[in-house]
């Protein structure tokens, strides 16, 4: 959500960024990301958006006054995945090998995580988010678990739960609270990070195989993308 009336996208078969009209699903602006399709994409502060490219890219994009320009591209160390905003500056995860890394809008790395050399923490941490109170959050796609890091990329606690399979796109809704698609599941999982707690929210409604999620507080909706054949996003009310 850029705003309670917008949303921005990454569109992967357009080859894109959108910013989007949540109320009519009308688009507002584009920006071209060829010849790569974007992947996870976020905001980074007020006014700039960085989304991870199929290579190893990341393509920053000014949102102004309800358009999108087009900013600097960052190279990175491999082929990224998913990105987050933290601050002024952007979390970035990598399929192969997992990895997560902490850089700032000029491309210099900041914060690397780092292995604690026992079991593994990631095989495929596809999907991330922060929260205003700066933790980063990792879906890891593969081992079916919700990481908590610090700013610093320091593990702090890792989640699980039958309910949470294969999950990929994450968002943090506020005051410890996190909605997660679980996409083998086709269902949707809000995670309370204090207790642990994983709740099932949507289920047969209707969800296949859903990818990403954004819910905007002030109306109380739920945006959810999902791999179907329509190209849509669906609604749902949550409070």
């Amino acid at each position: 959500m850029v705003s309670p009336d917008s949303l921005l996208l990454s569109n992967v078969t357009k080859y894109s960024i959108q910013l989007v009209d949540s109320r009519t699903g009308l688009t507002l602006s584009e920006v071209s990301t060829m010849p790569y399709y974007p992947r996870g994409i976020c905001m980074v502060g007020r006014e700039l958006a960085a989304a991870a490219l199929s290579s190893n890219k990341v393509k920053l994009v000014h949102v102004r006054g309800g358009r999108l320009t087009p900013g600097t591209v960052l190279g990175v160390k491999a082929y990224c995945w998913g990105v987050a905003g933290s601050g002024d500056n952007v979390v970035v995860s990598y399929h192969s090998p997992p990895w997560l890394e902490v850089m700032d809008t000029d491309g210099r790395v900041l914060h690397q995580y780092q292995d604690p050399g026992a079991a593994p923490t990631f095989k495929s941490p596809d999907f991330l988010t922060t929260s205003n109170d700066g933790f980063v959050y990792v879906a890891d796609f593969k081992l079916y678990t919700i990481t908590k890091l610090d700013s610093s990329l320091k593990v702090l606690k890792t989640f699980s739960d039958p309910q949470l399979k294969g999950p990929y796109g994450i968002s943090s809704v506020g005051d410890g609270q996190l909605l997660v698609c679980s996409r083998l599941n086709n269902s949707i999982v809000h995670v309370n990070v204090n207790s642990g707690k994983m709740t099932t929210i949507l289920g047969e409604d209707g969800i296949v195989k859903p990818r990403s999620l954004a819910y905007c507080p002030q109306q109380h909706k739920l945006f959810v993308c999902t791999f179907n054949e329509t190209d849509s996003i669906q609604v749902y009310q949550w409070d």
